[in-house]
């Protein structure tokens, strides 16, 4: 072989690895590009759906004239050195009345076991309490006094597996509660019926 064969050689190797590695650098570019597109996609949709979960908690706060609402929702926060799963459970979603103390700045990673009398009164749909000094358990009355709480009820929300996923509870700290809602000085099986309607809206938005 000539040595210009030689040379044309080495250019032509030179050549083809330096358009691969441009084409390299460029599909790289192009894939994070769309990477980077995706993900704000993504995060523009998830804030949208916020916002949609905010508005419509809003709303569902006026119409009980309360005082504060707020989504429960449960997650795992952890694992144990007998690798079973930590169950927690955080406030993700709250609206509440002007100068309001916001239950979303404390309870967060809350452990489920601290709470399990809360969550099993709300999942046999049985949170509903015109008078929080009724409240036999001494950690959930505990938990609403901490925030000024005298009335209280909480619906479940469950996923389409028909499992507990949040838990959605309106409380009324210093508005009275509509005497619409009372019968007896309990709520009324109307009001119960329609608060579970509205918690599973809520849960359409937030599954």
């Amino acid at each position: 072989m000539v040595l210009g064969d030689i040379l044309e050689t080495i250019i032509t190797s030179v050549t083809s690895i330096t358009v691969a590695l441009i084409a390299a650098g460029f599909f790289k570019k192009f894939s994070d590009r769309n990477k980077e597109n995706s993900s704000k996609k993504k995060l523009v949709k998830q804030i949208e759906k916020d916002e949609l979960v905010h508005f419509t908690l809003k709303e569902i706060r006026r119409k009980y004239h309360a005082d504060r609402i707020y989504i429960i929702q449960f997650h795992n926060g952890g694992i144990f050195y007998t690798n079973s799963p930590m169950q927690k459970a955080s406030v993700t979603f709250e609206r509440c009345s002007d100068g309001l103390e916001r239950v979303s700045d404390h309870l967060n990673n809350i452990f489920v076991s601290h709470y399990t009398w809360l969550i099993k009164h709300s999942l046999s749909n049985t949170m509903y309490y015109t008078d929080c000094e009724n409240i036999e358990d001494v950690a959930t009355k505990a938990l609403l006094r901490k925030f000024g709480t005298q009335g209280t009820a909480a619906v479940p929300i469950f996923d389409i597996q028909e499992q507990l996923v949040s838990i959605m509870v309106l409380d009324w700290v210093f508005s009275e509660i509509p005497s619409d809602f009372i019968k007896d000085e309990e709520f009324t099986g109307e009001f119960k019926d329609e608060l579970v309607t509205d918690g599973e809206s809520v849960g359409n938005l937030i599954i």
